[in-house]
Order: C-alpha cells, then sequence, then structure tokens
C-alpha cells in the first residue's frame, strides 16, 4: 500500500513539475513575415475615404514607410532597389481601425496575428490595469511596449492609439486591497483617480455603467483639467443630455437608444439600482415603448455634440442570433483559443439563447437588435460621428475579422460604403488627432495600407478580399497574411497557450471579479 502511495505521489509530483515546466516556458513566436524596403505600386486603383470616391490607374512610391509621391500610372520613373508591386485591377485604401478592443497579456499569440492579417493596423484598447500589473488583462507598460516593438521593428502588432484606463465603475470592479479612489464612489476619490492615471501615462479615462452622477461629473471635470478623454459608456444613472453637456469624448455600444429613447427612461435612471430592473420585461418595454419623437431629438443632440459614438453593433447581433445552430458554427472559431470558446464564449452564447425569447415566442434580442440597427442609420443621416469598433473579446466577435463584420453592420444600418469605410479610416484618425500621419491614402502620410481585389465602394465585404498590406515600411503578401492566420490558428489549439491563458486569469483578480459579477 505504502508502495502504490509512493508512485501515485512520485507522479503527481512529476505531473506538476511538467505543468509547471509548460507554463514557463516560452510560447512559439509569430512567424517573421513580410517584406522591407521602399516600394513602388503600379497601376492601382485609389480608395479616396475623403472624398468618397475612386482614383483609378495611379502609382504611389513609398519611402521610409511613408507615401512620397501619388502620381498617374507610368509618371514615376522606379528604380531597381524599389519593391515593385503590380497594382493594376487592384484597389488601394488605408489600413483600417477597431475603435474598441480588449486586448490580453498574450495578444502576440493570437490576436495580434489576426489583427494584421485582417488589416487591422490600429486599435483604441479600451480597458487595462489599476496600481499593480495583471497576468490577464494587457495594461499602459504592455501596450507601449508593443508599440515600441513596432518602432524598432522587433514585434508585429497593431498600433496602440491612446493609453485607457480599467473600467471605472463605481467600485464593484475593484479588488480587496487597492486603494481606495479606484472605487470613484464620491467626487473626492473620482479626482484622486484621475490623478493616478495622468501620473501613470494614460490619456483615456474608460468610464462604466454603475459609476454615480456625482463622481462621473467629478471625474470629467477633473479629466478636462489633466487633458485626458474621457471614453466608455454612458452611466445608467447619468443621462445622454447630460453626458454630452459634460463633454464625454465617445460613447459606446448600440444600446445608448435603447435606454434613452423609451417613454420609462427617466424612471429606470431614478431607480436604487437600475441594472437590477434589465429584464426581459424591461426589455420588451424598450421596444414597445420607443419614443421615436425623444429618439429623433436625443439623436440631433448627439450630432450637434462633439461626442462621438461607437456602436459595436456586433454584440447585439450576438444576442439576437445566439439560438442560431449556423451563427455558433462560425468556421472562424477554430481561430479562439480553447479556453476562451468553452469557459466564455459558450456559456455566455447559451445563456442568451435562454433568455432572448419569451413563453409567447418573442425574440426580443432580435427586435432590440434591429431597432439599434435603425438607431445608427438614423444617427449617420442625422450627422453623428460615428466610429467603427468591435468590442473584440466578447463572445463571437472575432478579432481582426470583426471590423469587415461590423463595416457590413453599418452598411446594413444604412450607411453608403464610402460613408462606413470612412469610420474605420479618416475619422478615427481625426477622433485620436493623428489625421496628419494616418486614416487616408496622401503624400507625407504613414503607408498603413491594404491592397484589395475587389471594389469596397461597390460592395464593403470587399474589404474581407485582402491580397496584401502595407504596414510599418512592409509588405505582407497574401502568403504572408496567410502564414499569420496559421499561427493564431496553431496557438488557439494548443494545448501549452491555453494552459498559460489559464495560468493567468486564475492569477488576475480583475478577471475573477468580472466572473464573480
Amino acid at each position: 500500500m505504502r508502495q502504490l502511495l509512493s508512485v501515485t505521489a512520485i507522479s503527481t509530483v512529476a505531473l506538476l513539475l511538467l505543468l509547471v515546466a509548460l507554463m514557463l516556458w516560452p510560447l512559439s513566436k509569430p512567424p517573421e513575415v513580410g517584406v522591407s524596403g521602399d516600394m513602388l505600386i503600379r497601376g492601382v486603383a485609389i480608395v479616396d475615404v475623403e472624398g468618397a470616391l475612386l482614383v483609378p490607374e495611379q502609382d504611389v512610391l513609398i519611402l521610409d514607410g511613408k507615401i512620397a509621391r501619388v502620381d498617374d500610372a507610368g509618371s514615376i520613373q522606379g528604380r531597381e532597389s524599389l519593391i515593385a508591386i503590380d497594382g493594376s485591377g487592384k484597389f488601394l485604401i488605408p489600413g483600417l481601425w477597431d475603435m474598441h478592443t480588449h486586448t490580453t497579456k498574450l495578444a502576440s499569440q493570437y490576436q495580434h496575428p489576426l489583427f494584421i492579417a485582417n488589416g487591422v493596423t490600429a486599435v483604441r484598447d479600451l480597458w487595462g490595469c489599476m496600481n499593480e500589473p495583471d497576468p490577464f488583462f494587457a495594461c499602459l507598460e504592455d501596450r507601449q511596449s508593443w508599440n515600441d516593438s513596432l518602432a524598432d521593428h522587433t514585434g508585429l502588432t497593431p498600433r496602440y492609439m491612446g493609453q485607457s484606463s480599467y473600467q471605472i465603475n463605481g467600485g464593484s470592479e475593484v479588488p480587496e486591497g487597492s486603494p481606495g479612489f479606484f472605487r470613484a464612489r464620491t467626487a473626492e476619490e473620482a479626482r484622486d483617480l484621475v490623478d493616478y492615471y495622468a501620473d501613470a501615462g494614460a490619456d483615456i479615462l474608460k468610464v462604466y455603467t454603475e459609476l454615480s452622477p456625482e463622481a462621473y461629473f467629478a471625474l470629467v471635470d477633473a479629466a478636462r483639467n489633466k487633458g485626458l478623454r474621457v471614453d466608455g459608456h454612458r452611466p445608467i444613472r447619468v443621462s445622454l443630455e447630460n453626458l454630452l453637456a459634460a463633454g464625454q469624448r465617445s460613447v459606446e455600444h448600440a444600446r445608448l437608444f435603447l435606454f434613452e429613447c423609451y417613454e420609462g427612461a427617466d424612471e429606470f435612471r431614478a431607480l436604487p439600482n437600475p441594472l437590477s430592473a434589465y429584464t426581459n420585461d424591461l426589455k420588451r418595454q424598450l421596444v414597445d415603448g420607443h419614443d421615436e419623437e425623444r429618439c429623433r431629438w436625443l439623436i440631433d443632440q448627439l450630432a450637434d455634440s462633439d461626442t462621438w459614438w461607437t456602436p459595436t453593433l456586433q454584440t447585439l447581433r450576438m444576442e439576437a442570433l445566439a439560438a442560431d445552430a449556423d451563427f455558433r458554427a462560425d468556421a472562424r472559431l477554430k481561430y479562439i483559443p480553447y479556453l476562451f470558446r468553452k469557459l466564455m464564449w459558450e456559456p455566455d452564447a447559451d445563456r442568451m439563447a435562454r433568455i432572448g425569447t419569451d413563453a409567447s415566442g418573442r425574440n426580443v434580442h432580435a427586435e432590440m437588435y434591429r431597432l439599434a440597427r435603425q438607431h445608427v442609420g438614423q444617427a449617420h443621416a442625422s450627422g453623428v460621428k460615428i466610429l467603427t469598433g468591435t468590442d473584440v473579446f466578447d463572445t463571437y466577435v472575432f478579432p481582426g475579422f470583426s471590423i469587415h463584420d461590423e463595416l457590413v453592420e453599418l452598411v446594413a444600418a444604412g450607411l453608403a460604403p464610402a460613408a462606413a469605410l470612412r469610420t474605420a479610416t479618416i475619422d478615427a484618425a481625426i477622433f485620436s488627432g493623428v489625421e496628419a500621419d494616418y486614416g487616408s491614402i496622401a503624400v507625407g502620410k504613414t503607408s498603413d495600407m491594404i491592397l484589395l481585389t475587389a471594389n469596397p465602394l461597390l460592395d464593403i465585404s470587399s474589404t474581407r478580399k485582402i491580397d496584401g498590406l502595407f504596414f510599418n515600411g512592409s509588405y505582407f503578401d497574401r502568403k504572408s497574411l496567410d502564414r499569420l492566420l496559421d499561427f493564431a490558428e496553431r496557438q488557439a489549439g494548443s494545448f501549452r497557450a491555453n494552459l498559460q491563458i489559464l495560468w493567468n486569469a486564475v492569477r488576475s483578480p480583475l478577471l475573477r471579479l468580472q466572473f464573480a459579477d
């Protein structure tokens, strides 16, 4: 018996040592793909996102990663050292920006390759850490490090535009033992929180739904004095009119007008705990009690403000289609780490499928999705400034691929393809204050560009038809992009990569709180 116990103990220790070794052993690095150098693209059709038109038969000269010249085909004399790319019959658009992402510590294993392979050259990452590094969430230091690796050509990552705080939600998101000001329960704590993130190097404060009006207004005021931007959710007890008056720079998600445009909006905000009342009964009220006249007025208020809107329509689309077998069998699941699929995506989609349809067979989630899409079309027609963001890391939002899905959603909502494309290129750069260097194809700008095999102004889904990518002074042909996809697929199914994800997740106090919520 003792001998059997001894063998069992030895086996257990050996297994634990093996698991530790697997967790500590460095994961594979993405493949080194692409060719660097000065380039000449010949005879390409350029999509002018600012003029919403196509400029055919153009040559584009790229020197030191910048667009040096754009002229009629055949007018630029090349030299032998230039890398020549045949653009005849193809279409050139600026690199795409995803303006609402959530990146993990292990982003280089699957998120970054998927972004780049899909032509996403810049992102606004809307989460972060508190005063301690987190093993799961990407922190300020991680994003800065990735940007540095891009600058010195030692890593392949989208450009991280802006540095965000962790979500500021009034305390429920804050682990025990953290400094009290992170809870932002009072105006004083909110001001202290702004001071902390300003000193830490953040320039975006991500506000969330449960933040109190008192703390919210103090935070926005203090952020303005420190030169920080406030982006994120509309705190549920703050009206849209007051949010606009406060000057929040962007407001996220397509539920915005669902909550603001129904007859009981004021009473809902006045509840002691409004989110506890977010039941199927309330969801039906959001649809059945929709006040079109009030909605038109609110949309006009948003259009007249300096606040931008990032609808992330895919999040509502998932809720509407969670019970659809074809939607759930998406072939791109192979790019999502097994643990995320099994522990996060599948339970979330199962829950949405279970609660989305009431006893009468009414799919209220589908009705909310359709109404929200209608709001997006109305908002664009009224002049609301819209950004393309996808809420990457949310259920059934596929990194990189999701930017193309969201563009399709925007066109389905009523935007012309040119208008939708603008929200993910020049408008994203304007919002970020870097339009002098990014966002369109013009002399002097950084040469982040995508070569397509079809015209996106005729069919927005053509943004998926990527033949090549110009990024960070390199050119990635279709074969190179496919190698990045293959790497991401292998890492998503890798036992070692999933083990490290699990290890990072169980050690993350921030993630534990999210699961407990």
